[in-house]
């Protein structure tokens, strides 16, 4: 573990324990990314605090809060391109990309990004885009890897 310093110069951030999310209405939320993700509950629902809070596999705590107005937790780089606020790890990707599909979820395609991994946007039901992501490389067997990766990008008539 690193300590912070008395200078305050060592990292004392050690990652990321909550998220927060606007959304219209929480209890659907909650629904979608449990049906979409099996997210299971960190806290009962509280509905005069006006947010539902969802459990990561890791512990992390996603936070679903009702947002009056335009809901908008993209921003665009300075190319233009429209951002994500964070990425998802995950395992099995191909499984959750089919289903989130098979599922009616709005997804973009898979990119492979080499030693980064792999990716796919979606967009969840208030319109909130986030980032997913494997590296196969790192997580899975060579032999597994290559086994995802000719799956998800071997042409469809080879």
């Amino acid at each position: 573990m690193t300590e912070l310093s008395k200078d305050g110069r060592k990292n004392a951030m050690r990652a990321v324990c909550s998220v927060y999310v606007p959304v219209r209405n929480p209890l659907e939320s909650a629904a979608w990314w449990q049906r979409h993700f099996g997210l299971e509950w960190a806290m009962p629902y509280n509905p005069e605090e006006n947010h539902a809070i969802m459990k990561l596999a890791d512990g992390q705590w996603l936070h679903l809060v009702e947002t009056e107005g335009n809901i908008d937790s993209q921003f665009r780089d300075k190319s233009g391109y429209e951002m994500f606020r964070f990425t998802f790890e995950v395992r099995e990707i191909e499984h959750i990309y089919d289903r989130l599909r098979s599922g009616g979820v709005d997804v973009q395609e898979l990119k492979d990004r080499g030693s980064c991994g792999i990716n796919f946007v979606f967009y969840d039901s208030d319109g909130n885009k986030f980032d997913v992501n494997e590296v196969v490389q790192a997580h899975r067997s060579p032999e597994e890897a290559a086994a995802v990766l000719n799956y998800l990008f071997a042409p469809a008539n080879a």
